[in-house]
């Protein structure tokens, strides 16, 4: 089956909506936002800028079939000071679409997206810091960790490090990473 990524689009914001939901449903100790409260939210933030077409915040998807399978965010800063950075965000494939690279590629087609964006020279993503396949893949990537914040999430389970990673545009085009 060949699979499609694409910028997501007017029309998009359903399947989105769908996709983060599970994500969030399935996965609630990889990310920092609760299914609970995001499923009341009548409009999620990133359906907003895919109808809109922001061109500074955007989502990029993988399809199989038509399917949303994957995707994958950027979030520019909005400050004057700090426009010329960004972050890479909501980074889900659908568990019967791993080993694909699926994710790998995803994430490549986010960062390229982003540093084509007039400004845009650094890039940063967070992950939950014992979460081995996301290092491994962002730092094959380029990304490199700055920081580790203790007990940065708290579930009613337990708290959770979050690690903290960046990656400059100059060092990303010099074809330091893999």
């Amino acid at each position: 089956m060949p699979i499609v990524y694409r910028r997501l689009q007017q029309g998009d914001g359903y399947a989105y909506r769908c996709i983060h939901l599970e994500s969030l449903k399935n996965f609630p100790d990889n990310f920092g936002t609760l299914y609970e409260d995001q499923v009341k939210v009548p409009i999620l933030l990133f359906e907003t800028f895919i109808e809109t077409v922001s061109m500074d915040n955007f989502m990029i998807g993988a399809f199989v079939e038509n399917e949303l399978v994957g995707i994958a965010g950027f979030r520019r800063e909005e400050r004057p000071k700090t426009r010329h950075r960004g972050e890479i965000v909501q980074v889900f494939v659908r568990p019967e679409f791993h080993g694909q690279k699926i994710g790998e590629t995803l994430v490549r087609k986010a960062v390229d997206a982003a540093f084509l964006l007039p400004g845009i020279d650094s890039l940063e993503l967070s992950a939950v810091a014992d979460n081995s396949a996301a290092r491994g893949l962002y730092e094959k990537i380029g990304f490199e960790t700055y920081g580790i914040r203790s007990g940065y999430f708290k579930s009613s389970r337990n708290y959770s490090d979050q690690r903290f990673m960046q990656l400059s545009k100059e060092k990303y085009l010099n074809g330091d990473p893999a």
